[in-house]
């Protein structure tokens, strides 16, 4: 499937911000901008695979930790 493809101009700090997030997580730098502008579009479809995984084991971690705590 062919996917178009934009340019954009960032701040440098907001660069530097997207290329540690990238580093740390092994996303692409693709697959971290179509997540975000997913999310700010109200657009879940497009959330990227990887994405939703981590959000869903982020929030596992969130509700064990929850459980733990009351019993």
């Amino acid at each position: 499937m062919v996917r178009p493809q934009i340019a954009i101009r960032l701040p440098v700090p907001l660069m530097e911000k997207l290329n540690a997030y990238v580093k740390k997580t092994g996303a692409s730098k693709t697959e971290v901008m179509v997540g975000a502008l997913a999310q700010y579009l109200d657009f879940p479809e497009s959330i990227p695979l990887s994405q939703r995984v981590a959000e869903m084991e982020k929030r596992m971690k969130e509700l064990e930790s929850f459980v733990k705590s009351k019993y």
